[in-house]
């Protein structure tokens, strides 16, 4: 099963443990750490998009990062992910790391916030994404391919959330191959 496969099977099974769906606001959401403030010329609603956005694709990088070696205790996992998003990647990590596993290559990200709140002083966000993993796949850790399954397109709905002036993903549901 190749990592993009495994994550997208790792969290359907998390969230079914946990309760969530696609259909729960509160189902795990991707987030990075970016600073909320303000920035002349620019309106809080714009500011806070950016660092919504920077945090998301930090998690992604830090996610990348951290499957090229299987290490659930990379730093920039928790820089940019807290809570339900940050316990699927870890025990995806920690999953691929028990079975001699590591991911090489790259995700391509096409996100786009689609909701922030409140209006004017945001804390939340949520984020819409088609993550491309088609060139992200899992190796053995000794080398070789891991399985010959590609990578593919997966709908990706995140949310995102300030705390203490940080921006962090806090959840995510990444659909399977072929949703985008």
């Amino acid at each position: 099963m190749s990592a993009p496969s495994l994550l997208a099977v790792s969290l359907v099974v998390a969230l079914i443990g946990t309760g969530c769906s696609r259909d729960d606001p509160t189902a795990p959401s991707a987030m990075s750490s970016a600073s909320v403030s303000s920035t002349p010329g620019l309106g809080p609603d714009t500011v806070a998009e950016k660092g919504v956005l920077a945090a998301y694709r930090g998690m992604w990088d830090a996610f990348v990062e951290a499957g090229k070696v299987s290490d659930p205790d990379a730093a920039g996992l928790r820089r940019y992910a807290s809570d339900q998003a940050l316990r699927l990647v870890v025990s995806s990590l920690y999953t691929n790391r028990e079975q001699g596993k590591v991911a090489q290559g790259a995700v391509v990200l096409s996100p786009e916030v689609i909701e922030i709140t409140p209006s004017g002083a945001p804390t939340e966000a949520t984020v819409l994404d088609c993550v491309d993993s088609t060139n992200w796949l899992e190796y053995k850790a000794s080398g070789g391919l891991w399985d010959d399954e590609p990578g593919g397109r997966h709908r990706t709905t995140a949310t995102v959330k300030a705390t203490d002036g940080v921006w962090r993903v806090s959840s995510f549901v990444l659909e399977e191959s072929g949703t985008c």
